[in-house]
């Protein structure tokens, strides 16, 4: 890091080379307006006052710092008006890492209850956790039900992510209308999101969330296979339980009375995935599934992000105001008291 002093307007110093003119003309105005005998006059008027010849020996002394104060309060003005500054200048380094979009089923079967209170209170435990932890690296989030979504695009500001998470829910996408799952689209949408922001020697990788049940949009084994070909490494983690169950939205039944709709978890399909992809299935149940990816995650190529620069302006407009009211308080002053005679 460096730093120095600066100037927004350097260009208006110049006027300081009016200032000698400047005093020149007014010491010469000031001689022009003395009175005659003006130490018999300001004793005849310190005496008339109750005063004496030390006092007007203190007007006449005070008389010559006015034209110094005045030019030494214009210099300061002058300066102040050129915008003076202190520039700090950084170069950015994020620590080494590897590029990760989450991708999080926000669907209606999410909202099972065989993981309680939820699949999906669960599946956004696993995101907070996984964010904290992810120290260099970058992370985007990818919601998706039948829509996919992207909450953020990758970045290092992990208080941000671990904000939007709360907002994770069915919600995020029309229930009403986004019923449904595509795994595969949300794949497409979180390779096109690295593969923007791919940097040269930082792998990348999509972390899949979800109960496994894809039943719209793209074909998620040719979108693993996609991943696959661009480089992208992709693990999965499956939320639900061994056996199917109801679901409830608002209170209400999803699906039919006759033929209700039942939430299972397709591990069968997650694991044909990860495969493609070369990655690696992990269940919910786990308790070491996060360290198990993150340990994943540490063989890929990580790199720093590209340095950049940075200036840090701090302006002083603040002192040197200060500095000219102060000066002009103490002009006037001055001028109070070196008040001439009458003549």
């Amino acid at each position: 890091m460096t730093s120095g002093f600066e100037l927004a307007r350097p260009a208006l110093l110049a006027l300081l080379l009016l200032l000698p003119v400047y005093a020149l003309w007014r010491w010469r105005r000031e001689g022009r307006r003395r009175v005659p005998f003006a130490p018999l006059q300001y004793a005849a008027g310190a005496a008339a006052g109750g005063g004496g010849v030390a006092a007007s020996r203190r007007r006449r002394w005070f008389a010559r710092l006015v034209v110094p104060l005045e030019t030494l309060l214009l210099a300061v003005a002058v300066v102040g008006l050129a915008g003076p500054q202190t520039v700090e200048r950084v170069e950015l380094l994020e620590g080494e890492g590897v590029d990760v979009v989450l991708v999080l089923d926000v669907s209606l079967s999410m909202l099972a209850e065989d993981f309680p209170p939820n699949r999906l209170a669960v599946l956004r435990d696993l995101a907070r956790d996984f964010v904290t932890r992810s120290g260099g690296n970058r992370v985007g989030i990818v919601a998706f039900a039948r829509d996919a979504v992207v909450q953020s695009p990758l970045t290092t500001d992990h208080r941000v992510l671990l904000q939007l998470l709360d907002g994770a829910t069915v919600y995020l996408l029309d229930p009403g209308r986004s019923g449904g799952t595509a795994i595969g689209d949300a794949l497409l949408v979180a390779a096109e999101r690295l593969r923007r922001s791919r940097q040269a020697g930082r792998g990348q990788a999509v972390v899949l969330i979800t109960d496994g049940e894809s039943n719209l949009g793209l074909d998620p084994l040719l979108a693993a296979r996609y991943l696959a070909a661009d480089g992208v490494r992709l693990y999965a983690v499956g939320v639900g339980g061994e056996e199917p169950v109801e679901v409830f939205f608002e209170g209400e039944r999803v699906g039919d009375e006759d033929a209700p709709y039942l939430a299972a978890l397709d591990d069968r399909q997650l694991r044909a995935l990860t495969d493609a992809a070369g990655g690696r299935f992990f269940r919910a149940t786990d308790v070491d599934a996060l360290e198990q990816i993150f340990a994943e995650l540490s063989r890929l190529e990580s790199a720093p992000l590209e340095v950049r620069p940075l200036e840090l302006r701090y302006g002083h407009a603040d002192l040197f105001a200060l500095a000219v009211l102060s000066l002009f308080a103490a002009h006037l002053s001055l001028s109070l008291a070196v008040r001439r005679p009458y003549r």
